[in-house]
């Protein structure tokens, strides 16, 4: 017998959490053939001695809807050991849509995901239709795995066209979406996904669709899924930067009750309106799954290095009402609107009385990144703080009059300092220990001049194995729980018969790059990249696709449909 690739003395880490065994693995075809000792012949062979053998990670949440059009890898992600993403989270989907919608409905994932509107007009190849159809577009054409909920605000939008950014839904209307819903589960969506956060603003300036639905409305599409033996919910509630207030409770447990399903919570971390949030959380999930509930937030384990921005295009300030709307004004009279006096007045009252608890940060951590002007560069790595101070002048004049000066586009980074950083693990060490809470968080494929969330898989297993979880666990919490909460069949672990989504590690070289701002999307747009040390190769469907992080060429990734 021969194979079309075996991988030889692995240490090999299933993502069942059982202790990790050395052993060969054949893979023929698409699948994993034999585990044990390989002697046969094979196209090629992988000597994996000394290195780890384990599923294909799982990011379970990410906006790679539309990055696919133009990057069928769904970089960074595969550079750090995934083989599968999960796409239309929050609510956010591009399908269905009804032709003239395709546009609105672009504009606001610009807005709220922060996708480049220039690079959405060049690359997206989108023109209207069904989930089926959307997804139609990209078989034999993967690099990776890709399931896709079907989006709320998709949804709203097919039903009730503008209306559904300015009222509550009518019965009709709800069993119509419902319908909708249905139809998205039988064409293969992997659930239905939903959000209801403030800061969720579109193009237009007006709240998104599903931020403008009722509690009945979201229990009802979500009571769709209990017509089928498969699918989870995805749902980012109005409070969650609060720690889930009663009402938010109360729709989270009926939306389980209507449905039966699995529901998928966002990452648990503290939030600048209340620092306890995480812990009240967790306490309510905590207390959901002691009565059989099944609630699976998420940790995240990025580093922490900041957030990046440019008054261009940012929805950092979008959770303080009159900035929002400001920055949502097209330019120039949005700049002309930042250099009137009684505009900045406006913005820094608010500033003082809201700033810290909508986004955490004071002016004080506000640095300049990157400037366009030479003459600028000598205030480069300067907080506006230091600049203020050094010219005696107001920090927010100081900010937006440098920013004017470029165009709008220096670049600014909201720093987190080292005692962040720690405090921050600290939370996340305790949100992991549960064994509800999924490893996630990584929004891959939006907020590209924002940060990079990608890293979370890399991150785990250098920063947090072995202090805080086993490497089996590790494992199991970025591959066999996904794949259980999700629903995908013959995935997330390494077995005889099971698709063979593999990465291949060295544990002693495993680590995350610096990040970096790459211009390799179309229309020659910007994004922020992490790059990755120690990962041999990834394999998805039996076919190597990337060796030390480079693309091989190979497109062997499925589009994954429930049923």
């Amino acid at each position: 017998m021969s194979f079309d690739l075996v991988i030889r003395n692995a240490k090999i880490v299933d993502g069942t959490g059982m202790p990790a065994f050395r052993a060969d693995v054949g893979v023929r075809g698409e699948r994993i053939e034999r585990i044990g000792r390989i002697s046969d012949e094979a196209e090629r062979v992988i000597d994996a001695e000394g290195k780890v053998l384990a599923p294909g990670f799982i990011d379970v949440h990410t906006h790679y809807d539309v990055q696919l059009d133009w990057d069928p890898t769904a970089s960074p992600s595969c550079w750090h050991g995934v083989t599968t993403v999960l796409a239309g989270n929050c609510g956010f989907t591009l399908a269905p849509a009804k032709p003239e919608d395709v546009d609105w409905l672009a504009g606001m994932l610009s807005r709220v995901e922060g996708m480049s509107r220039a690079a959405l007009a060049e690359g997206l190849q989108f023109s209207g239709g069904g989930f089926a159809d959307y997804w139609a577009r990209f078989d034999n054409k993967l690099g990776v795995n890709v399931g896709s909920y079907v989006g709320h605000s998709a949804v709203r939008r097919f039903v009730m066209g503008d209306a559904a950014s300015e009222r509550a839904a009518t019965d009709d209307e709800i069993a119509a979406m419902q319908e909708m819903v249905r139809q998205a589960m039988r064409e293969g969506a992997i659930g239905f996904s939903t959000s209801q956060l403030d800061i969720h603003v579109g193009e237009d300036g007006r709240e998104v669709p599903s931020n403008h639905a009722s509690a009945d409305e979201i229990v009802a599409l979500s009571s769709v899924l209990a017509e089928f033996d498969r699918g989870a919910l995805e749902i980012i509630p109005r409070s969650f930067a609060r720690g889930y207030d009663e009402a938010d409770r109360e729709l989270i447990l009926r939306m389980y009750e209507a449905s039966g399903r699995p529901v998928e919570l966002n990452v648990l971390f503290p939030s600048g309106e209340d620092p306890s949030s995480w812990q009240k959380s967790l306490d309510f999930c905590r207390e959901a799954s002691e009565r059989g509930v099944r609630l699976y937030p998420q940790f995240a384990t990025n580093r922490g290095g900041g957030v990046q921005l440019k008054l261009s295009d940012t929805f950092v300030f979008d959770e303080m009402a009159y900035w929002r709307e400001i920055l949502c004004v097209p330019e120039p009279e949005r700049s002309r609107k930042l250099a009137d006096p009684t505009v900045r007045a406006k913005l820094r009252t608010q500033w003082d009385a809201e700033a810290n608890g909508a986004i955490g940060f004071s002016w004080r951590k506000l640095e300049v990144e990157s400037v366009v002007d030479p003459a600028n560069a000598g205030l480069v790595g300067q907080s506006v703080s230091q600049i203020a101070d050094t010219q005696s002048r107001d920090p927010l004049d100081c900010f937006l009059d440098l920013a004017l000066s470029e165009g709008l586009d220096t670049w600014f980074r909201l720093a987190t300092d080292e005692r962040g950083r720690d405090f921050m693990k600290k939370i996340t060490a305790a949100v992991m220990k549960e064994p509800f809470a999924m490893s996630g968080s990584s929004d891959g494929g939006a907020h590209l001049a924002s940060f990079v969330g990608v890293d979370y898989t890399t991150n785990l297993l250098t920063d947090f194995v072995p202090d805080t979880l086993s490497l089996e666990e590790a494992i199991f919490r970025l591959t066999g729980m996904p794949a259980i909460v999700h629903g995908l069949r013959d995935r997330g672990v390494i077995r005889e018969g099971h698709y063979a989504d593999l990465v291949l590690f060295d544990p002693e070289r495993l680590g995350v790059g610096e990040t970096r701002l790459a211009r390799d999307f179309p229309a020659d747009s910007e994004r922020f990249v992490t790059d990755s040390t120690g990962y041999i190769a990834t394999i998805v469907n039996g076919s190597v696709v990337t060796e030390n992080s480079k693309h091989t060429g190979a497109l062997p990734g499925h589009v994954l449909r429930g049923g």
